[in-house]
Order: structure tokens, then sequence, then C-alpha cells
């Protein structure tokens, strides 16, 4: 009895120390989780070939390890396809070790692989809860096949070992998953403290720069718009002013973003906001920009869209992406707006066929200074994802480089 005690306390450190020390100095973010070489997929390597190494016999022919948990982590909270790197690893290891049972194990773990890629398709949009749930019930299922064949083998004594150990195994990997589910948390923490010192450096600097620069250039503007007047101006003299008094507008924009990002509006009473009416006064407010670039817009807009909100604030942040999108077409394209219910959300699409970005860009989005076009300076896009947190909502961006981008905005609904 003590020899199995020692053998299951090894199997549960073998794969609990790993995940820790992964928990504690790699610190890697979700979306790098998916590479096909991560660092999620090293650490599990290297916790199933401490545990397969080393197995339990519990009866002839049988034996028990817990290399079901690094796959199940790397498939669900990696990607299908470290998933199947770590499971063809496994099998070869299997395989390399000799023994009974192998075309059995084979087979059992080719099914699971299967369930394995069913679940991951939905399993990111799942609550923790659910991901409990949905994983003990996978393993539960794996278990209940392993006693099946316990049975059908005459293998009788062996069922209460199973049960235990298939408990113990079940425990540690729901102590992992809320050892997971606590890293993403402290990473997303850990961006937003990082976001909000950029946002106060971006205001403090807004603030002390923006009212000096506005005063002195709206004389310029103004003695500009005076000449232009002028009669005896030929038309290089005219073409220069023109451009000069556009490039003003332009910076005005500027610093009309830094001002808005430098001193956001005092916190009010929320109303209830008519999405709809606001979508389609925001569409016909972009459609004469769309048609001088040969755009179309498609839109499908539910009726009843409610939020809490503050009409200028929303109108501004949903005109700062659709402006966006625009000018990621540039010309000859499709955006599309969509604005429906969702259980008790209100869910707004904009989809454009333009530029797209890469996954660096998409991580930096947001953020102050930062911006895919040569004369943004990305803080229109900050003040949009500032005025959609204030709103209590978030905003999830996907995009492809060449093909186009989707910016989903997710607020709570009230009716």
């Amino acid at each position: 009895m003590l020899h199995l005690v020692e053998q299951a306390s090894y199997h549960i450190l073998v794969v609990i120390i790993p995940y820790i020390i992964y928990h504690l100095f790699i610190r890697e973010e979700e979306q790098n989780r998916s590479k096909l070489f991560s660092k999620l997929l090293g650490v599990s390597f290297v916790s199933i070939i401490l545990t397969m190494s080393n197995p339990i016999e519990y009866s002839e022919g049988y034996l028990y390890d817990f290399r079901v948990i690094p796959i199940i982590f790397v498939f669900l909270f990696g990607g299908i396809r470290p998933g199947l790197i770590l499971m063809i690893s496994m099998i070869l290891f299997r395989y390399t070790l000799g023994g009974d049972g192998f075309l059995v194990n084979l087979v059992n773990y080719s099914i699971a692989t299967f369930l394995l890629i069913l679940l991951k398709n939905k399993f990111n949009t799942y609550t923790l809860n659910k991901k409990v749930f949905m994983i003990s019930l996978l393993y539960w299922g794996i278990t209940l096949t392993r006693i099946i064949s316990l049975i059908i083998n005459g293998h009788f004594h062996a069922i209460s070992f199973i049960l235990t150990f298939c408990f113990l195994t079940w425990s540690t990997l729901l102590l992992l998953i809320f050892l997971i589910n606590s890293l993403d948390q402290q990473i997303i923490y850990y961006n937003q403290m990082q976001q909000s010192e950029r946002i106060n450096v971006v205001s403090q600097l807004a603030a002390s720069v923006a009212h000096e620069v506005r005063n002195p250039m709206t004389s310029i503007k103004g003695f500009l718009q005076l000449i232009k007047r002028e009669s005896n101006l030929n038309d290089n003299q005219r073409k220069y002013i023109e451009i000069s008094l556009a490039e003003l507008e332009r910076t005005e924009a500027v610093i009309h973003d830094y001002l808005s990002l430098a001193n956001p509006s005092k916190k009010s009473v929320m109303n209830e906001l008519d999405v709809t009416n606001e979508l389609h006064s925001v569409i016909d407010i972009i459609t004469s920009y769309t048609n001088t670039h040969s755009i179309v817009i498609k839109s499908n807009v539910e009726e009843d869209l409610y939020v809490k909100g503050k009409e200028n604030e929303f109108k501004q942040a949903i005109l700062n992406i659709m402006r966006n999108s625009v000018e990621a077409i540039d010309t000859n394209g499709t955006l599309e707006i969509l604005g429906y219910k969702k259980e008790d959300k209100v869910l707004i699409e904009i989809k454009d066929d333009g530029v797209g970005m890469s996954t660096k860009q998409l991580a930096k989005l947001g953020a102050p200074y930062y911006s895919t076009k040569d004369k943004g300076t990305g803080v229109g896009l900050t003040i949009t994802y500032k005025i959609i947190k204030d709103l209590k909502g978030k905003i999830t961006v996907h995009s492809k480089p060449d093909i186009g981008t989707r910016f989903i905005i997710e607020l709570p609904s009230i009716k």
C-alpha cells in the first residue's frame, strides 16, 4: 500500500511541478500557446515523458499514468496542432516502451483525439464552470472505457484501484485548470495595468501640450483664410494655402483626439441608448465618405437594441472603428455592419475586406501611439476601447493580412 502511495505521489508531482514552473516563470500569453512549438507544448512534453517512464501496474498487462492530463491541457488550452504533435509524440514514445496493449492504446487515444478536437472548437467561449464540467465529462467518459475493459477481461479486483487513481488524476486535472485560469487572469490584469500607464502618460502629455499648440494654430489658420480671399493670388499660391489649411485641419483633429483622452468626460448617469437608431445614424454619416471611395455598405441591424450609455461617446466609438475600416479598404471594397442581440448581450460587428492586420499588429491594437496607418496616432482606437470599457463592454478583433478585419463589440443589453 505504501508503495502505491509513493507512486501516486510521484505522478502527481511530475505533472504539477512543470506547470507550476510554467505559471511562475514562463507566463506565456494565450495566443502564443497555439503555436506549433509553444512553451506549453514543451512543458507538457516533459511532463508526459516523466509520467510514462514509471507507470503503475494495477493489473497484469494494465499500466496507469497521468499522461491524459498533459494531452487534455495542450489540446484545450493550447490548440489542435500542438495537441496533435503531443499525441503523436506520446504514441511514438509508448511504442518504444514496448509491452502489450499498444494497439488498444492507439485506438483509445485516437478516439480521445477526435473528442478533444470537437470540444476545442467551442471551448474558448465557455465560462470557467462550463470548462470544468466539459473536461470532467470527457475524462470520466475515458475512465468508463477503462472500467469496461477490466470487466470484459475479468479483472474485477482492479476496479477499486482504477477508480481511486482516476479520482486522483481528475483532482490534479482540476487543480491545474484553476492554475492556468489564474495565470490567464494575471496576464490580463498585467496588460490592463500597462495599458492604463500608457494612457496616463499620453493624458499628461496631451494636457500640457495640446492647449498651447491649439491657440497659435488657430491664429495661423485665421490669417491663412484671410489671405486666401485676396484677389491678387496666383494659382500656385492659392494651392499652397489650401494645402496648409488642410494640414491644419488634420492637426486640429489630432489635437481633439488627444484632448478627448486627456480630459475624459465626467462620469454621469448612463441613459437608455437606442443602439439601432445610433447605428443607422453613424451609417448615414459614413456613407457620404464611402461613396467617394466606391465602397459598398451592407448593413443588417435588428430593431429594439438597447444598452446603457451616452449617445455622443457611443457614436464616437463606432465612428472611429468605421473610419478605420474605410481607410483599410481605401477603394472598391465592402463594409458590413451587423447589429443583433444574443442572450443578454447586444453585439455589433463591423467587417471590412481591407488590408487586414498581422497577429503582432492585433496584439498592439488600441495602445496609444500605435497605428497601422502612415499618418495615424493610434489615439482614436485608444479612446474607442476606453469608451466601450466604460459601457461595461468589450471589443474583440479578428484579422488576416490581405483578407480583412472584423471588430466585434459586445455590450450588456437592458431589454
